[in-house]
């Protein structure tokens, strides 16, 4: 009866053995993106992009109050696309409008400033620099991060961004402006 006894608890043991090795290995797994780098993950999207993108990567633009850079733009026959990339890890909430947003995360919350304002930022330099009214698409692609509010349709989880290309279908430039862009960007 004692043998019989001793027989069953190995089997549980073995079972919860098996059981937490699982576990364990569907964690992992669940992280696996987050060891990749949100420029990796956003460069690959982008060059998932057919020949009618023109991608330009750490554009260098001019600010009212010095320089920046945006991360990539992307010229098109549907527009330029400006894309701002949010790295940070957790879930962010705030409100569309609002000058700061807050990101919870393992390490606590944080405050980051709004990245549609930083965006508008770099929209509003591209339009002084091309000296033109061209169809200027803003897009800020989150890596990592889960957004809990609803920050419009151009704040986008990586996963989203070649639905955001293939939303944008109607042709809105032609070849000449295309390559008027393509021009400036390159100086």
């Amino acid at each position: 009866m004692i043998e019989i006894i001793f027989i069953y608890w190995i089997k549980i043991l073995a079972i919860v053995v098996v059981l937490l090795a699982l576990i364990i290995l569907f964690l992992r797994s669940g992280y696996k993106n987050s060891n990749i780098s949100g420029a990796e993950l956003v460069k690959s999207e982008l060059d998932r992009l057919d020949d009618n993108y023109v991608v330009f990567c750490n554009v260098i633009i001019h600010l009212e109050r010095g320089m920046s850079h945006i991360p990539y733009v992307v010229v098109s026959p549907y527009g330029v696309f400006v894309l701002a990339c949010c790295y940070h890890v957790g879930k962010i909430s705030g409100q569309k409008n609002a000058q700061e947003w807050k990101v919870r995360g393992r390490g606590g919350d944080e405050t980051i400033l709004n990245p549609l304002w930083e965006n508008r930022k770099y929209i509003n330099a591209l339009e002084r620099k091309f000296n033109q009214s061209l169809p200027l698409i803003p897009v800020v692609v989150f890596t990592h991060a889960n957004l809990v509010d609803d920050f419009g349709p151009t704040a986008v989880r990586v996963g989203r961004l070649q639905k955001v290309f293939t939303d944008h279908s109607k042709v809105l430039m032609g070849e000449v402006d295309q390559k008027s862009v393509i021009a400036i960007l390159k100086e």
